[in-house]
């Protein structure tokens, strides 16, 4: 499955449980990021939510070795391989495209994510999306690596405990983007570059987009062309915060999740909240 690697590809894990019967989430984390971004929400997760955490093959310390199948399928995986399964589906960055696009092959296909897979809700956090091929541009190709790279440093100075040198941090990300190396990078890229030709008006779920105002990785105006696309779906935008709300903002990020869920609970999908 994987070349040249004896790193585990997919490590599952059960971060949190309720006495609440409630649902269960699955948690999946962005390029080069790991398990970690989600600890501070762990900590302050709504009271009635289980959660279960996958560590993805492009993980920080991950196997970074060339898959023979497509990155949507650990996905895939993932969501089945929760134990009763997972009824919310919670992405970061990078995870968020390949949920769609695990789900646009499903529709495509004629088939019901909700009895396929199980999950009946997605909470899409910091989402990339262009809607047409022309948005995208040559000129911009160096600054989609330039954002690569300041997500990690991001990433860095967000995991440290008592912060870091701005220098030393910058030599850290440059070193946690080699290791990641050019395969990753790409196939971010194409993940990036096919989101035009997602079928997300046939996904017909809930889907809550929480985006940090402040985000310069995944700019704001693309979770708003993505909610557009979708056909229920509600944004929330969470002030003064970046790239990663859940450790950013974990208390505000934890509550626009309970509101998400409650919601659902009502039957109904919330009005778009900026």
């Amino acid at each position: 499955m994987f070349r040249d690697s004896d790193v585990e590809p997919l490590v599952l894990r059960q971060r949190g449980t309720s006495a609440q019967a409630g649902d269960r989430a699955l948690l999946l984390h962005g390029l080069g990021s790991s398990e970690s971004c989600w600890d501070p929400f762990v900590v302050h997760r709504p009271p009635a939510l289980d959660l279960w955490t996958a560590g993805l093959p492009w993980r920080s310390g991950g196997p970074y070795a060339v898959a023979e199948r497509a990155e949507s399928t650990w996905i895939d995986t993932a969501i089945r391989q929760v134990p009763g399964g997972a009824d919310v589906v919670i992405a970061h960055s990078y995870a968020t495209i390949l949920l769609l696009q695990l789900l646009s092959d499903l529709v495509v296909a004629g088939a019901d994510p909700r009895e396929e897979l199980g999950i009946r809700a997605l909470v899409l956090v910091s989402p990339f999306y262009r809607k047409q091929p022309k948005d995208f541009s040559w000129a911009e190709l160096p600054g989609n690596l330039t954002a690569m790279r300041r997500s990690a440093e991001d990433h860095i100075e967000l995991m440290s405990r008592n912060g870091l040198d701005p220098g030393v941090r910058a030599d850290m990300a440059e070193l946690a983007c080699a290791r990641l190396g050019p395969y990753w990078a790409v196939r971010y890229l194409d993940a990036y570059l096919r989101t035009p030709f997602l079928a997300l008006d046939r996904i017909d779920l809930p889907v809550h987009l929480v985006v940090g105002d402040s985000d310069t990785v995944a700019p704001p105006a693309e979770a708003e062309a993505l909610a557009g696309e979708l056909g229920r779906a509600s944004m929330e935008r969470i002030a003064g915060c970046g790239h990663t709300p859940m450790a950013e903002r974990p208390e505000r990020f934890s509550l626009a999740v309970q509101q998400f869920l409650a919601t659902l609970s009502a039957g109904h999908t919330p009005a778009a909240v900026n």
